[in-house]
């Protein structure tokens, strides 16, 4: 098991009057799959009126596409889907950070971070 921490952009104007940060403990062997489930099904992001909500997933880059619509089923942008349970290409997550897009089109959310990339050091 392991601690880390989630924190979320707020979507409101009195939305943002509280820090969002918590910390919940996972499995080690859990993919992000999983912890998204786990933050989901523990009501961590609030629900928007009509609910078509967008939301990145982010952990450093973004590795994840969730609507409050298909919020069970992330759409990933990492791909293989990671932390590797057991191997050595296991992925340390500390922190996640949810960001809100307002009620933008997920598949465009979807095209422009998947294109992402950082620059090489």
């Amino acid at each position: 098991m392991k601690t880390i921490k989630i924190n979320r952009d707020s979507v409101a104007a009195g939305d943002d009057i509280d820090s969002h940060l918590q910390e919940i403990t996972i499995q080690s062997n859990w993919k992000i799959s999983d912890i998204i489930k786990h933050i989901i099904l523990n009501n961590y992001l609030p629900l928007i009126n009509g609910g078509k909500a967008t939301w990145s997933v982010a952990i450093e880059n973004p590795i994840a596409i969730l609507t409050q619509e298909t919020k069970f089923k992330p759409k990933l942008i990492c791909m293989p889907e990671y932390p590797y349970s057991g191997e050595t290409y296991e992925v340390n997550i500390e922190q996640i950070h949810f960001n809100y897009h307002a009620q933008d089109d997920p598949e465009n959310v979807y095209k422009v971070l998947s294109r992402f990339k950082l620059p090489r050091s």
